[in-house]
C-alpha cells in the first residue's frame, strides 16, 4: 500500500469514526430531550391530579396511583407543588399521598436511589409531614450518605421535631454530620425550640471552637435573654472567632446589660470583633458608647470603620454629630471619608 493510499485510509477511518461520535451525541441529546419533556409532562400531570384532590375529584387519586411506583418524579412533582399551596389544601394533598404509600416507596429510594435521588427523596419525605414521616427521617439519619443524613435532620426540624443541641454536637463530634451552612441553621432551630438545652450544652468540654461558636450563633438568634450573661462571659475567650459569635448574639439580642461587654469588645485586637462589637451598639442603640465608636472611624481594617459609621449613623444625634466632627477634620482623612460615606448613606 502506498504513503497516499494510507493517508486517504488513516483520514476515511478519522471520518467515520467523528461522524460516529457525532452521531452519538445527537442521539444521546435527543434520548436526554425527550426523558426530559416527558418527566417534565408527568410532573404535570401530578399537579393537575393534586389539585383536582384540593377541588374534591375522586378520581385524582387514581390518577396519582401509577405514579406511587415511580416516586422519583412524584418527589419532584410534590416539592413543585407544595409551593403553590399553604395550610389546610396543603395538608390535604399530603394525607392522600400518605394513603396512597408514598412513605415506604420515598423510604425505598432513598436506600437504593441515585445520590440525587435520595436527596429529592428526603425532602419530599419531610414534605409529607406526620409522625410516620418522623420516624421515617428518624431512620434515613442512620444512611451511609452525609448529605442524605443532613436533609434528614433538617427534614425534622421543619416539620418542629429537630434533634436535641446536644445531639447534634454528638453527630458532628462523630463524624455523622459536617458542620455546615446547613448544620448551623439546624442548630439554630434546634436551640430555638430549648434555649435551656443550648446553654446547657456549651458546657462541655469537647467543644471544638467551631462548635462554640455555631452553639453561641444559635443561642443569639434564639431571642432568650437568659443567654446573656453566657455570651458576655464567652466574649472573652480565648478563640477571636467565638468571641466574634458571642458578641454578635449579644448584638441581636440587644440587651442593654450587654453595654459593658461590648465597649471591650470595641478596642480587641481581632477586627472581626471589633466590626462585631461596632454593629451590635448600633443595633442595640446604646448611644452611651458612641464616643468609643468615634475612633474606631480610624480602624486600619475597611470593615470596622464601616461598621463604626453606621453605627454612628444609627444612634440618632448624639452619633450624626461625632460623624459631622469627623467629617469636617482634615487631620484624619481615613475618618473622614467614612464619615462622609455614612453621612451619605444615612440622608
Amino acid at each position: 500500500m502506498s504513503s497516499l493510499t494510507l493517508i486517504w485510509v488513516v483520514a476515511l477511518v478519522l471520518i467515520g469514526a467523528a461522524m460516529t461520535w457525532m452521531t452519538g451525541l445527537i442521539v444521546a441529546r435527543f434520548i436526554k430531550e425527550s426523558r426530559s419533556n416527558t418527566r417534565s409532562a408527568e410532573r404535570k400531570l401530578i399537579i393537575q391530579a393534586l389539585s383536582g384532590l384540593l377541588r374534591g375529584q375522586t378520581e385524582a387519586v387514581g390518577a396519582l396511583s401509577p405514579f406511587v411506583r415511580r416516586p422519583q418524579v412524584l418527589a419532584e412533582a410534590i416539592l413543585d407543588f407544595q409551593g403553590l399551596i399553604r395550610g389546610a389544601d396543603q395538608e390535604r394533598a399530603m394525607v392522600a399521598l400518605r394513603n396512597l404509600g408514598l412513605i415506604e416507596a420515598l423510604e425505598e429510594r432513598i436506600l437504593q436511589g441515585s445520590r440525587d435521588e435520595r436527596l429529592t427523596s428526603v425532602e419530599a419525605l419531610a414534605a409529607l409531614g406526620g409522625e410516620e414521616v418522623k420516624a421515617a427521617l428518624r431512620r434515613a439519619i442512620r444512611s451511609k450518605d452525609p448529605n442524605v443524613r443532613m436533609a434528614a435532620v433538617k427534614g425534622l426540624a421543619d416539620a418542629g421535631a429537630p434533634p436535641t443541641p446536644s445531639r447534634l454536637l454528638d453527630y458532628a463530634g462523630s463524624g455523622e454530620l459536617a458542620p455546615s451552612r446547613i448544620y448551623a441553621e439546624v442548630m439554630r432551630q434546634a436551640v430555638a425550640s430549648a434555649p435551656a438545652e443550648g446553654l446547657q450544652a456549651l458546657g462541655r468540654q469537647d467543644l471544638t471552637p467551631l462548635m462554640r461558636a455555631m452553639l453561641l450563633d444559635a443561642l443569639g438568634r434564639s431571642g432568650a435573654y437568659e443567654a446573656v450573661p453566657t455570651l458576655a462571659a464567652a466574649a472573652s475567650d480565648p478563640d477571636p472567632d467565638v468571641r466574634t459569635a458571642a458578641v454578635r448574639g449579644l448584638g441581636r439580642l440587644q440587651h442593654p446589660a450587654a453595654a459593658e461587654t461590648l465597649a471591650k469588645a470595641l478596642v480587641d485586637q481581632a477586627w472581626p470583633v471589633r466590626s462585631a462589637a461596632a454593629e451590635a451598639v448600633g443595633a442595640a442603640g446604646l448611644g452611651r458608647l458612641a464616643s468609643m465608636l468615634a475612633p474606631l472611624l480610624d480602624d486600619p481594617e475597611w470593615w470596622v470603620r464601616f461598621r463604626a459609621g453606621d453605627a454612628l449613623g444609627r444612634l440618632g444625634k448624639a452619633g450624626r454629630g461625632l460623624l459631622e466632627a469627623a467629617a469636617a477634620d482634615d487631620a484624619r482623612p481615613i475618618a473622614q471619608r467614612a464619615a462622609e460615606r455614612a453621612l451619605a448613606e444615612g440622608a
